[in-house]
């Protein structure tokens, strides 16, 4: 036996290297990605919206494919592992605190011209300014809020399918008729109408951060599910000669699914995280509000080819009966503790497994982050400028009209 093992004793070696090699790069990327990351100045804008707002989801997708084309894309070995850059990302946030809506936007500062003009183009009506980080008004940690008589609920969402599938649009949700001014229904309305019956010491954050897609590593799978939909036969004879042949006619549904993949690879994507946290005192706490209220507003997108889903491993959940069956209380502390943080942090999953092990909290580890792969018409159907439809809610701090720069040629 142990002449056996001799003999295969230069493998163990190799296995050895290659190990070691792959785990050193690994802290190597993950140094230099970090220091990259600290070095980006970034700067919170707040959308404040006025009383009449016509434009609708429409505008923001537009909005979403010029920025789109704002992306860095590292090459080459340089910017790889001596700069150590990544994909800029990008957060859209929706803050509900005293049954108030806000509307913030965090971007890197060497942005922000280029993200308040493309704004501006496709939502003129709308006022943008630089905000303190609301983050900053609450406990640091989820100990401290917890020490303060508060409880928290919080979770991630993932799609449950391959993400070539595309979701329900705000197409879907329009009329066939009209202007946007003419909309029968609005999908933000169902957060809004959430916020607005929250009492006053309830809190609900809702975190969008966005990574433009740059590597498009879903067109394979999709190309495989077209030319799969493309080819499907049916079986026939030819009443000329009775020689069989095979034919195929796809259904409505099986035309609609793939309209909307090809649609898809048409259009600017975004790896998204959508980040739920909610918070009240311990007397009024209701973990149905997120857990299926929020969960709800999202839900109502899903179809027959796509899913959104809560990511059980972060969402603040434990069972007894589940996996791994011991310390279900701890287990729940620190989800929640972790949870918190990342929504603080703006925290965007490592790609390295050293960040993975260095970003893991005791009993949750960072593995189980699933970003979302959103069109901009998908996720402009989450998250835009509410329209009339849902603006005459009194949870909203309107402003009565956008304040405007004096032309500049007028005389001295």
């Amino acid at each position: 036996m142990a002449s056996f093992f001799a003999s295969f004793e230069w493998l163990i070696y190799v296995l050895a290297f290659v190990a070691s090699f792959r785990l050193a790069k690994s802290a190597w990327c993950f140094w230099r990605e970090e220091g990259y990351k600290h070095r980006i100045d970034w700067v919170l804008l707040e959308i404040q919206i006025p009383r009449e707002t016509l434009r609708g989801p429409k505008a923001m997708e537009q909005f979403l494919e010029s920025i789109y084309n704002l992306k860095n894309d590292p090459v080459g070995p340089k910017e790889t592992y001596l700069d150590g850059e990544i994909v800029r990302w990008y957060s859209f946030e929706i803050v509900a605190e005293k049954s108030t809506t806000r509307f913030f936007l965090r971007i890197p500062r060497l942005l922000l011209h280029p993200f308040t003009s493309a704004f501006y183009a496709n939502y003129p009506e709308i006022e943008i300014t630089e905000a303190e980080d609301y983050i900053h008004k609450y406990p640091a940690t989820y100990q401290e809020l917890k020490a303060d008589g508060y409880e928290m609920y919080a979770m991630e969402l993932r799609q449950r399918k391959d993400p070539a599938y595309g979701l329900n649009t705000y197409v879907d949700f329009e009329s066939e008729v009209g202007n946007e001014k003419g909309r029968i229904i609005d999908p933000m309305a169902s957060i809004i109408e959430i916020i607005g019956r929250l009492k006053q010491e309830e809190v609900l954050w809702v975190q969008f951060l966005t990574i433009p897609d740059v590597y498009h590593h879903w067109w394979h799978s999709a190309d495989k599910i077209i030319e799969k939909m493309k080819s499907g036969m049916k079986e026939g004879h030819d009443d000329s000669d009775g020689t069989p042949f095979r034919l195929r006619f796809r259904t409505k549904g099986e035309e609609k699914t793939l309209k909307r993949i090809e649609d898809k690879k048409g259009k600017a994507t975004f790896e998204t995280i959508p980040r739920i946290v909610y918070f009240a005192p311990k007397n009024i706490y209701n973990r149905d509000l997120p857990n299926r209220g929020v969960y709800g507003y999202l839900a109502q997108f899903n179809n027959d080819d796509q899913n959104i889903g809560k990511i059980d491993k972060i969402r603040s959940k434990v069972d007894w009966d589940a996996f791994p069956f011991i310390l279900p209380n701890r287990r729940l502390f620190w989800k929640r503790v972790a949870s918190y943080d990342e929504y603080r942090r703006r925290f965007i999953p490592e790609e390295t497994i050293v960040g993975k092990i260095y970003n893991s909290y005791p009993l949750r580890f960072c593995f189980w982050h699933q970003p979302m792969l959103l069109s901009s018409t998908e996720f402009a159907s989450m998250f835009h400028i509410p329209t009339n439809v849902v603006l005459t809610s009194a949870t909203m701090d309107r402003i009565e009209s956008k304040r405007l720069s004096p032309p500049a040629n007028l005389p001295g």
